[in-house]
């Protein structure tokens, strides 16, 4: 299981109950999930050292400065020394002892997403040395680049047409391809092409589901390369 750092409760209080549950699991299985004795003894110390300073702290009424100081670096160092515990030890733990231990489960089944309906927002525009710039953008976000919360990536479909000549109809008339994750993008087309229009079409995509791909722009995006 990756240790991170929202695994850790932020509140002191909730802190305390959190690590006070993790010890004492972690010292009644230690034989049973083959815990090293030396490194459940050294948070069962840690845990004497820290818990008081907790009660101190809590206290609002007779708390003293040096008793907060005190309470936050022996926290912080007890903090470290459980994710590196976390990190090395519990890893293998089934995901019902992780989620007794107050343990964030990873989902490695990826969440269905549905089809995606809406066609993306395009910008395009050329910023020299042969580069076109993308900016793709949902209809909720009226200001920046944004990725559909359906999508993986955006697709795009793209030609180069010398200077006069018309631009492609469809998405089948661009033999050229890029698929990005992100939702602004270049696209490098060739210093040598200044001059030509770029053309594309875009679309947002699902890449572990291509039958929920959103549709294409309804016509070619264009600007002339610098």
């Amino acid at each position: 299981m990756p240790i991170r750092k929202q695994l850790i409760p932020v509140q002191n209080e909730d802190f305390y109950f959190w690590q006070a549950n993790f010890v004492n699991r972690v010292v009644l299985n230690q034989v049973a999930w083959g815990l090293p004795a030396a490194a459940v003894t050294a948070l069962v110390v840690r845990r004497a050292e820290y818990e008081p300073l907790f009660i101190k702290v809590k206290n609002t009424d007779t708390r003293t400065k040096t008793d907060v100081i005190a309470h936050n670096e022996k926290r912080e160092i007890y903090e470290n020394e459980l994710r590196v515990f976390v990190r090395n030890y519990c890893g293998p733990l089934a995901n019902t002892d992780k989620s007794d231990l107050g343990l964030t489960i990873r989902d490695l089944e990826p969440t269905p997403r549905g089809q995606i309906t809406d066609i993306p927002y395009i910008k395009v525009k050329p910023v020299g040395g042969g580069d076109i710039e993308v900016r793709a953008r949902t209809d909720e976000d009226k200001t920046m680049a944004s990725m559909h919360e359906l999508a993986d990536a955006v697709e795009c479909r793209w030609l180069l047409v010398p200077k006069g000549e018309m631009p492609p109809e469809d998405p089948d008339g661009c033999p050229k391809q890029q698929v990005s994750p992100k939702a602004r993008f270049t696209i490098s087309c060739g210093v040598k092409n200044a001059g030509d229009s770029f053309y594309g079409f875009f679309r947002w995509v699902n890449l572990t589901n291509p039958a929920h791909n959103g549709k294409w722009t309804t016509k070619a995006l264009g600007a002339v390369i610098a």
